[in-house]
């Protein structure tokens, strides 16, 4: 039986590997799985990656300072990354930034600036929007007399006499190191309170969907700094053709959908913009109790992460995707990634009912309620419909990025080999490897455009047992295609190879365990090597070119 190498587009379809002593790094690939380039920013390390699919350094941003917590590589081949200056404010939570950059492809600054002063920070995330404007989640603080005064109970002030408000600013980038604030949006303009008719903001709680509850009871008993940090917004994302943002709001588990296109102005009243009701919440769900229209016990969302809209030209475009990390869940905690499809009018605004839960009643699609779907992240974690159809999930709390089929297959697994700055060996464990966000990205993606995507090494120590060839069609069309055919015969147990471009080839035999055997050379047009005595089963066969190509083929002995 002859035996032609495969690139790594048909390498996939041939086999699944799993592998006992593949602790870290590319752990499963398998057919259907995306050929492409997965960006990550682990949590504790200051670097930032982008792979191939067996898990080999394409590219690396070095950047001396931790995310803070959100980092993309986006269309114009920039990296957008929220970072860690040391807080100028009282600001303590783990999900501060404080700075957020723009970064080329060689690692060079483009664009930085710090939001950080003793009063207001940056925090988690930031979205680039199609103008080359940032849209960026802020923390300020708000006094106790403020609180007060806009109705809120004077025994839930945290005792430092200030708490954490959310706004939302619209950021102009200018030269290298300013930028404008030419928008924003706060959330002390839009709450109600049933607690104190003397004060602001007093009303029927349940009759205003479109207001928060300012003595809403923190829900999410894990956050640290619930007694100041009552809204924890973690995920902001914004639909260019509707002009809205998408947040999530962690503490009370549920996604809310604001109105861009308002004024200032009018983003601080209830009326104006495109849709009439200015900076108020268009439409929210995930938890009808925070508005007093279904008990906790309806909840459907748990400390959610990674909210956004699927984009355009995807799989399910236009539809909410969601990590739904499961904290608190009724039973044992598991995380879940869904798909939501909020009610709308034919202008885009969202249908509200005068009583009960905004709807839907259920997610139109959920993954992770089966047996056997197992991936819990207590934090972190996001999810990406990817062009053919798949989905990538980032369980960010284990470190684990995974690929699934429209068939709910896992086809492709990554565990971040990595603790901090620190690579892990293979074979062994890894802790420490968090990550707020991970994407992948297929080889037309416009970012990678012009870019030389020459995969170096592994970035964990030690041998990878898949030994994939060179990876994604990009790289096969600059390197050409290599004629190389071979055939195991049996009876005199040796390897015959037609290498018609004379190539300098080194091969080796790979077992499952990962141990790597030299077969020996083969340079002429054909040759034969020796395979040594072994066991029977799966093994590999690699070859090396003279020039660092790696071409891989699996050898059946039985």
């Amino acid at each position: 039986m002859t035996h032609k190498y495969l690139f790594s587009i048909l390498l996939a379809a041939l086999f699944t590997l799993h592998l006992h002593a593949q602790t870290v790094g590319v752990t499963q690939y398998e057919e259907g799985a995306l050929e492409g380039y997965t960006f990550f920013s682990p949590f504790s390390g200051t670097k930032a990656y982008l792979i191939d699919n067996c898990g080999r350094l394409v590219n690396e941003w070095a950047r001396g300072t931790r995310p803070g917590l959100s980092a993309y590589f986006l269309e114009n081949g920039l990296m957008l990354r929220t970072y860690k200056p040391d807080p100028a404010g009282p600001f303590t939570s783990a999900s501060n930034a404080g700075g957020l950059e723009l970064v080329d492809w060689d690692n060079n600054t483009v664009w930085s600036y710090e939001f950080n002063t003793p009063t207001w920070i940056s925090h988690h995330d930031a979205v680039y929007m199609p103008n080359g404007h940032l849209l960026v989640l802020t923390w300020e603080l708000v006094y106790r007399d403020e609180l007060i005064e806009m109705g809120r109970n004077p025994s839930e002030i945290a005792q430092e006499g200030y708490m954490w408000s959310e706004r939302i600013i619209e950021v102009e980038p200018i030269g290298s190191n300013d930028r404008n604030i030419v928008w924003e949006w706060q959330i002390k303009d839009h709450y109600i309170q049933d607690y104190d008719p003397t004060k602001l903001n007093y009303g029927v709680v349940e009759e205003h969907p479109e207001l928060f509850d300012i003595n809403l009871p923190e829900l999410n008993s894990s956050n640290s700094n619930s007694t100041r940090d009552w809204n924890h917004f973690n995920s902001i994302d914004y639909h260019p053709e509707l002009d809205q943002i998408l947040i999530s709001t962690r503490n009370s588990d549920e996604i809310w959908i604001l109105d861009h296109s308002t004024t200032t102005e009018e983003a601080a009243s209830h009326s104006g913009g495109r849709y009439g009701k200015g900076g108020d919440i268009l439409y929210r769900w995930g938890n009808a109790s925070a508005y007093r229209r279904a008990p906790v016990s309806a909840q459907k969302l748990f400390g959610q992460h990674g909210v956004h809209w699927i984009r355009e030209g995807l799989p399910d475009a236009g539809k909410i995707m969601i990590y739904n990390n499961g904290n608190g869940r009724p039973g044992p905690d598991f995380s879940t990634v869904e798909i939501l499809v909020p009610p709308q009018d034919a202008n885009g605004g969202y249908i509200i009912p005068e009583e009960g839960p905004i709807g839907p009643t259920q997610p139109e699609w959920v993954y992770g309620d089966r047996p056997g779907e197992n991936f819990y992240s207590a934090y972190l974690s996001n999810a990406q419909r990817l062009p053919n159809g798949n989905t990538l999930v980032n369980a960010g709390s284990p470190g684990l990025i995974f690929e699934i089929d429209a068939a709910r297959n896992v086809v492709w697994e990554y565990r971040i080999p990595l603790s901090g700055d620190f690579p892990a060996t293979q074979g062994g464990n890894v802790s420490n490897n968090g990550n707020f966000r991970a994407y992948k990205f297929d080889g037309e993606y416009p970012g990678l455009e012009g870019l030389e995507l020459l995969p170096g090494e592994t970035i964990e120590n030690g041998e990878n047992p898949l030994g994939c060839p060179l990876a994604v069609g990009v790289e096969e069309q600059k390197a050409g295609r290599l004629e190389v055919e071979w055939a195991y015969l049996s009876a005199s147990r040796s390897l015959q190879i037609n290498n018609p471009q004379r190539l300098g080839l080194t091969l080796f035999l790979i077992d499952l365990a990962g141990r790597r055997q030299l077969l020996g050379r083969a340079e002429t047009e054909t040759s034969s090597l020796s395979i040594p005595p072994i066991e029977r089963g799966i093994y590999f066969i690699q070859a090396l070119t003279d020039s660092g190509q790696s071409l891989t083929q699996k050898l059946s002995l039985f």
